[in-house]
């Protein structure tokens, strides 16, 4: 035995508990991970909804008439079935031709 291999303590193996912990902490940071860039995903498609709404009703996503929009929202749950199949397939017709709209 040389002089380094003295000074060197012997490795100690980790007991299970200490394995668990430590995989514990690892699938917590994951899981915190999956949720940030859920998160993201989530607030990337409202963007792309807001641009949508303001590109429909003609303006700027900051001139858009929030309490208009809400309301025609709210009034659309008195509206008959076949009137709301009407108005998606409407709404999906727009989208479709929207030039340069991400998916």
């Amino acid at each position: 035995m040389n002089i380094d291999d003295k000074k060197r303590e012997p490795r100690t193996e980790k007991t299970i508990k200490q394995k668990i912990a430590s995989a514990q902490m690892r699938l917590n940071r994951l899981k915190t991970k999956e949720k940030s860039l859920s998160k993201s995903a989530e607030t990337r498609l409202k963007i792309i909804l807001g641009a949508e709404v303001a590109k429909a009703v003609g303006c700027k996503v900051e001139e858009v008439d929030k309490e208009l929009i809400l309301g025609l929202i709210l009034q659309s749950s008195n509206i008959s079935i076949e009137d709301k199949a009407k108005l998606k397939l409407r709404g999906k017709r727009y989208l479709e031709d929207m030039v340069g709209r991400q998916k």
